[in-house]
């Protein structure tokens, strides 16, 4: 397919961007410097998760078994409940020595069940990696501990609570490196596109080739305008 006269070829785009290289480089190194401000401005978070199940206590028997497991889907939305109530909460901001209220300790966590089984995910964010480790397994072993303590039936608890699975502390969310690289490659593709549509807007000639294109497309008109009557 041959590119109609007059319109720009990749080789224009190229000599664009060539001309429009100060703005790239400034719009690149501004994008760059911005994203070390924000990373070094925004303080980190990170994330643990601890994971306890939910079982119901009884006989071995099958039938047993499937009325304890369909009693533990049932009652495992409390527990995700009773996991930021204020008594799991306030003890533990005593076991890892918290600065903060319930109810700011109750907005860093989610407490999530898996749909259709008897999981419980707790997840905690803190600045610190070590104590979001610490807070989440503190919140697992409290909702343990006070689960023991109200849901006692006539024959023993109702339902347990186990640990299954215990946060370990979290990895970086984020390097700084990666944080410039993507802000110097998202300043200089934004400053390329600006430069290039500025050029395409202006219609303006940017080479030699389009003055020649140009000229031959005149000539082109003005033969047909020339030989029009005989052509007809």
């Amino acid at each position: 397919m041959i590119t109609p006269v007059g319109v720009p070829t990749l080789r224009d785009y190229g000599r664009m961007l060539v001309r429009g290289w100060a703005l790239i480089l400034a719009a690149t190194v501004l994008s760059v410097a911005a994203a070390w401000i924000a990373d070094s401005v925004v303080a980190e978070k990170y994330t643990a998760t601890s994971r306890v199940f939910l079982t119901s206590p009884g006989p071995s028997s099958p039938r047993a078994a499937m009325e304890g497991n369909r009693s533990s889907l049932v009652r495992v939305e409390s527990y995700v409940g009773l996991a930021t109530s204020e008594q799991v909460l306030r003890r533990t901001i005593v076991d890892v020595g918290l600065p903060v209220s319930p109810d700011d300790l109750k907005a860093d966590l989610l407490v999530v069940s898996t749909p259709g089984s008897a999981l419980i995910d707790i997840s905690a964010t803190q600045d610190d990696p070590t104590r979001a480790r610490d807070v989440a397994n503190s919140v697992a072993l409290n909702l343990i501990q006070l689960a023991e303590e109200i849901d006692l039936g006539a024959n023993g608890p109702v339902s347990e609570v186990t640990l299954i699975d215990a946060a370990a502390v979290p990895a970086p969310p984020s390097t700084v490196s990666s944080a410039l690289v993507l802000g110097g490659a998202m300043g200089a593709t934004v400053a390329a596109v600006l430069v290039v549509g500025a050029g395409v807007r202006r219609d303006s000639i940017v080479s030699r080739r389009q003055v020649t294109d140009l000229l031959a497309e005149e000539r082109v008109a003005e033969k047909l305008d020339y030989t029009g009557g005989a052509s007809r």
